[in-house]
């Protein structure tokens, strides 16, 4: 488990590191030590209260068929800065395409874990004790 968090927290960080690169994006950060506090703080909001939100907006996540959630995660990385204050967000603008560009990232480092993960599974030895008809 906690192999996992710091795999979830450094992909984190590093989907943060690639944001604040792109400078039109207009999010930026003054230290690394900012970035893995920012992806810290991400890790724990989006554990405790990112469900509350889901389920206050429950109804407009259904009517749009799940596309509200893009707004979600844009509000909790417009909101980063102020639990953090080296890390900046320029506008809401940029913490939509910001949060898109992030989730795109950690969802692809999380399929990768998620392969090595069932690959393991998978390798499991066979039993010689089947019975083939």
């Amino acid at each position: 488990m906690l192999k996992r968090f710091v795999w979830h927290w450094l992909v984190l960080a590093f989907g943060l590191y690639v944001i604040t690169l792109l400078k039109f994006l207009g999010i930026t950060a003054d230290s690394m030590k900012d970035i893995f506090l920012a992806a810290l703080v991400l890790i724990l909001v989006n554990t405790f209260i990112k469900p509350l939100l889901i389920l206050v907006s429950l109804p407009l996540v259904l009517l749009t068929l799940g596309l509200f959630l893009l707004f979600i995660n844009a509000i909790i990385l417009y909101t980063l800065p102020h639990f953090v204050h080296g890390f900046h967000v320029h506008g809401f603008i940029s913490a939509f395409f910001g949060s898109l560009l992030l989730s795109l990232i950690t969802g692809i480092f999380t399929g990768y874990e998620r392969r090595i993960t069932v690959r393991r599974v998978n390798a499991a030895p066979r039993s010689d004790k089947v019975i083939d008809i």
